[in-house]
């Protein structure tokens, strides 16, 4: 099976801080998880000191799949 990889880029410069994430085509349930993980761990901590986003950094998709993405209840 191939490697399926996710590419995040963080523009501190930006105000707020701006994560790009490209996805894979399909991305699976499992799949986005575990970049979840990876962007609350790696990324949105190392960067703020903490894991919660306070407005501080903006994640975007680049994916055409999550252009009709829905407002889920949290």
């Amino acid at each position: 099976m191939a490697t399926r990889s996710a590419t995040l880029r963080l523009n501190s410069k930006d105000k707020p801080t701006l994560l790009r994430v490209a996805l894979p085509p399909k991305i699976t349930k499992e799949e986005l998880a575990k970049l979840n993980d990876h962007i609350v761990d790696d990324i949105i901590r190392r960067h703020t000191g903490c894991t919660c986003l306070s407005g501080t950094i903006a994640v975007v998709f680049d994916n055409n799949e999550l252009q009709n993405a829905v407002t889920v209840q949290l």
